[in-house]
């Protein structure tokens, strides 16, 4: 049987991940803030090397620097690693925990190195350390992961917490006591160093993955939604009604267009400048999405004007929600920073006769202007 230098296969894992790390770390520079852990994903491999440097010491430095050294830089690699994944979903980093598991490691090694030699309970205290915070991260990409990247991520954590379980209780059956670390005293180990190396850089990959999975969803969300508000902007909306008129004609299911403008919000915008206005605009585009039901759609359809698409929606039905949109926004009272504003909704519903969605729009604008014309804050339903 071939044997394998362990060391030379520990080294080439270390420096694949570190060129990995600085690519992320590059990448953190061209993309948006907004895709955290980027820089915590980067150094994390670079740990990994430093570790694979102290390992390489073995035999020239005092070996309590080198176990310490290379035990304590992979344990804060899968610590830093998983922080990164933290960061990339939003949530809070608490150091303390892990560092308390890693420091605990490290004494357990510590003792079993120096108070009672032995390279199986060594083995056995630091794989279950790092299974642990392994096991951590893979639960992280499990409860807060989707698309493909985030699944290869989890499939490639959920290995590499089994490779150290399976290692770790593998440890009394092939080792001995007096086993050192580049020993190559079974196929197993040999391939436990090199799929750990192999899961390391897959992990690293699926990072790289999901950050550009998130910069093209926030450039499709921006191509589709609204800048201020955060509603589908107008174009969005405008596909989304062509394919209600679509399904109407294919089924007969009724469906509504609600268009509601802002009362006197030039008025708003003279009086207390721009800024007041935005505010206004959000405040209101809140309470009326929070009106509707989750197939209804709300864009900004410009200004200070929404359009609401309503689908399996008739008239009466679509009439009694304008209504309760217009009394909500008039029930808003005024903030500091904010007036109270009220709102004018035009409202038709598509008809047998309607060969586009230009024909429901200009209806419903008809409608609106009809509204503002009586007075404002009021709902009028198209002829």
């Amino acid at each position: 049987m071939p044997t394998f230098d362990l060391r030379t296969i520990s080294l080439f894992d270390g420096l694949i991940c570190a060129l990995m790390g600085m690519v992320l770390l590059g990448m953190r520079r061209s993309l948006p803030a907004s895709v955290g852990g980027l820089a915590l994903w980067g150094v994390a491999p670079l740990l990994a090397l430093v570790s694979t440097v102290f390992y390489g010491l073995e035999g020239s430095a005092a070996p309590v620097v080198v176990l310490l050294g290379g035990n304590g830089m992979l344990l804060a690699c899968a610590t830093v690693m998983m922080a990164g994944t933290q960061r990339f979903y939003g949530e809070t980093v608490r150091w303390r925990p892990w560092s308390a598991v890693g420091l605990a490691s490290l004494g357990g090694t510590l003792i079993f190195f120096q108070a009672w030699p032995d390279y199986r309970w060594r083995l056995l205290i630091f794989t279950l350390g790092m299974s642990v915070i392994c096991g951590a991260h893979t639960w992280l990409l499990w409860r807060r992961g989707s698309g493909f990247a985030a699944r290869l991520a989890f499939a490639a954590m959920l290995s590499q917490t089994a490779i150290l379980l399976l290692r770790a209780a593998s440890t009394f059956w092939i080792d001995q006591a007096t086993t050192r670390r580049f020993d190559t005293v079974s196929t197993l180990h040999t391939v436990y160093l090199a799929s750990y190396g192999f899961v390391m850089i897959l992990v690293l990959v699926a990072a790289q993955l999901m950050a550009a999975e998130r910069v093209r969803a926030e450039f499709e969300h921006m191509a589709t939604h609204d800048g201020l508000t955060g509603l589908l902007n107008r174009n969005r909306l405008l596909q989304l009604g062509d394919a209600e008129l679509s399904r109407w004609r294919r089924y007969a299911q009724p469906f509504a267009i609600l268009l509601i403008d802002i009362d006197h919000f030039k008025r708003i915008n003279d009086t207390l400048g721009h800024l007041a206005g935005d505010r206004a605009l959000v405040r209101c585009a809140r309470t009326l999405s929070q009106s509707l039901r989750a197939c209804d759609r709300l864009a900004r359809f410009g200004g200070e004007e929404f359009m609401a698409l309503l689908p399996a929606t008739d008239a009466p039905a679509a009439l009694a929600l304008a209504e309760r949109l217009r009394a909500m926004l008039e029930r808003l009272p005024a903030e500091p920073d904010g007036p109270a504003c009220t709102a004018s909704v035009g409202v038709t519903v598509v008809r047998a006769t309607d060969t586009s969605l230009t024909g429901l729009i200009a209806r419903a604008d008809a409608a609106l202007y009809q509204a503002k014309a009586a007075g404002r804050n009021r709902v009028v339903q198209a002829d």
